[in-house]
């Protein structure tokens, strides 16, 4: 095998795991889809796991966007009789959490049944040992995206990279 040089290999560790997710959300996607539901709808169920609920600044958080758009999310929800708003514990008003309704709770079992078994399929093609070397490294990389992130470095690794990139604006 053919020695890449590390920069080179970022490029190309990069490109393959952008490869993957859009083959991976594609599916999640079509999936989602046969559910009714949009993938960011699927997610706030999933975070919805709670029979206290949780606040639209917790699922804003959790799903990484804003409160605004978590909202339409909910309101969709809503719509549909998957969730509804109550008041904050103790009937607290300056409080909203968002609760499944029996029918969100059936579905997001269901839901998350379909994909558990759509993931097992997908990744079916790697052996264990494959399986258990990718997840060491994809955790790496998810503990040190998220430290990157907490730390608010994003933003100027962007900056970095756009000033880098010399190209005139």
């Amino acid at each position: 095998m053919e020695l890449i040089g590390t920069d080179h290999l970022k490029q190309e560790v990069y490109r393959l795991i952008s490869q993957s997710f859009i083959h991976l959300d594609d599916s999640d996607r079509q999936l989602m889809g046969r559910f009714g539901l949009r993938t960011t709808q699927y997610w706030a169920l999933v975070h919805l796991d709670d029979a206290e609920g949780r606040s639209l600044s917790e699922l804003a958080h959790l799903l990484i966007c804003d409160k605004s758009y978590v909202t339409s999310i909910v309101d969709k929800l809503e719509e549909t009789g998957l969730a509804e708003r109550k008041r904050g514990k103790a009937g607290d008003r300056r409080y909203t959490r968002v609760v499944l309704t029996d029918q969100g709770r059936q579905l997001r079992l269901a839901v998350i049944s379909a994909r558990e078994h759509l993931v097992a399929t997908r990744l079916h093609a790697l052996q264990s040992q494959t399986l258990h070397q990718l997840h060491n490294s994809l955790q790496q990389l998810a503990d040190a995206l998220q430290a990157q992130f907490e730390q608010n470095e994003v933003d100027n690794f962007i900056e970095n990279s756009i000033e880098h990139s010399q190209t005139p604006f």
